[in-house]
């Protein structure tokens, strides 16, 4: 690696973490200052974790928390601590009806299987949603949620944090400016799993924590004994609960590619794993998608995904000494090749296609660090909260409209871990494979009674 590349590195790298984390742009009071009249008031649905981080995010980026609900009121210690007189529940559909008239939002941050149960239900009550990603655990559960968020006109937030992120708008300066070329193929990849997966058993029946609402956590997936094979964390391994490496990761790092390169859903999907996906998530897959043409890619394009500690080829015309990070996305262009991380993490030039990208790509850099000097920047949650009390669907970058598409070709692509090295074709007219009947049925999957699947 150049100095220069390793200089851009850092610099980029450091100017894309200041501006995700950046305080939002909204008025300098504090909530407790706010009027009534122009507080949002929101309600959050797990506590503890991740969960933690959304809402203290939300509170930072102008909420006002009204009440609070985790299954398990242990995990969720430290933020109920900081928070005592909030009213608190372990079931989020009693919590929505007894303080329904005085939200104004809901935050949802369980994990993936009860996603699109929550929030269509906080959306049926015509509440604006913040839903972390993957958007939901199957094809049909995403598609319900855009119908839900367009009838009842709300605003729609999905928690892919870099979207707000100086990374993603320094790929699409480059994208405008021409810079790659005609767009060859993409490369992503992460280094998840970091929890157990490739189980082919059922864990052994362990006794419920103390205080913990187990049939809670279960929420719409069928019941089956507790296990800590299963919660905390380690639930995304496991198909009935999560949706693997490629879930957790490809919503940071393929977000990139589907923004400027304005994609949609698959054409066909092929795979290669260490084993079919049964109960529970290959220990490693490559996923392989064709793209067909949009107004940037008149041809279509290739996309292939990584994880497991599997990685793209070294590109072409690159320094052997340029590492892949752990995460990221590299775009292969006729002009240009560009790499960037985690979380729309900004691009850096690493190779030279067949043209020179000459001057322009500097200039570009140049007026994107200018712009991020003038700036103070927004970050995702206060992106939203703004939204929300403006009542514009259209201003969060990542709203249902752009979020749901994405999700559903990722979660195409976790439904072909079922059936590797097989060529899976899509028909997103007809929302089914018309090559390969049996795995229609993983587009859906059947609520447990007293959880409601609809818009």
């Amino acid at each position: 690696m150049t100095r220069r590349q390793a200089i851009s590195r850092r610099n980029f790298l450091a100017c894309t973490v200041a501006a995700v984390t950046a305080f939002p742009c909204i008025r300098s009071y504090g909530q407790a200052a706010t009027p009534p009249s122009e507080q949002f008031r929101f309600a959050k649905i797990a506590c503890g974790g991740m969960g933690g981080g959304d809402l203290a995010n939300t509170v930072k980026g102008g909420g006002t928390l009204v009440a609070m609900c985790d299954v398990d009121p242990k995990r969720a210690e430290k933020a109920y601590q900081q928070y005592p007189d909030i009213p608190k529940f372990t079931d989020y559909r009693k919590m929505l009806d007894k303080v329904e008239k005085e939200i104004d939002g809901v935050v949802v941050s369980t994990p993936d299987h009860t996603h699109a149960v929550a929030a269509l239900d906080a959306m049926r009550r015509g509440k604006h949603v913040y839903v972390q990603k993957p958007l939901a655990r199957t094809f049909e559960e995403c598609r319900l949620m855009l119908e839900a968020s367009r009838k009842y006109k709300v605003v729609t937030q999905m928690g892919n944090q870099g979207h707000a992120g100086s990374g993603l708008i320094l790929w699409k300066k480059m994208m405008d400016a021409n810079a790659f070329g005609d767009i060859l193929e993409v490369h992503t990849w992460s280094n998840r799993p970091i929890w157990p997966q490739g189980m082919t058993q059922a864990p052994a029946a362990e006794p419920t924590p103390e205080g913990m609402d187990w049939d809670m956590w279960i929420g719409p997936a069928e019941m089956r004994p507790f296990s800590s094979a299963y919660a905390p964390f380690k639930w995304r391994g496991w198909w009935d609960f999560g949706c693997g490496a490629m879930g957790d990761m490809a919503c940071h790092n393929m977000d990139p590619a589907f923004w400027i390169l304005k994609l949609g859903l698959p054409t066909y999907i092929k795979c290669e794993a260490s084993a079919p996906a049964g109960i529970a998530y290959p220990d490693w897959s490559i996923i392989e998608y064709k793209f067909p043409a949009t107004p940037v890619c008149p041809n279509g394009v290739k996309m292939i995904w990584y994880d497991g500690k599997k990685l793209p080829p070294q590109p072409a015309n690159v320094n052997p000494q340029l590492k892949l990070g752990d995460n990221g996305c590299l775009i292969v262009g006729s002009k240009m090749t560009a790499v960037g991380g985690s979380h729309a993490g900004a691009p850096l030039p690493i190779a030279l296609g067949k043209e020179p990208y000459g001057p322009a790509v500097k200039e570009v850099e140049r007026q994107w660090r200018e712009e991020l000097k003038q700036t103070q920047g927004c970050n995702h949650y206060g992106q939203w909260v703004e939204a929300c009390k403006e009542h514009n669907p259209a201003k969060p970058g990542s709203n249902f409209e752009y979020s749901v598409p994405m999700t559903q070709a990722i979660l195409l692509g976790c439904l072909a871990l079922k059936f590797p090295g097989k060529e899976l074709k899509w028909d997103s007219a007809k929302r089914e494979f018309t090559n390969l009947p049996e795995a229609n049925k993983w587009l859906s999957s059947k609520p447990r009674a007293g959880y409601v699947l609809s818009a």
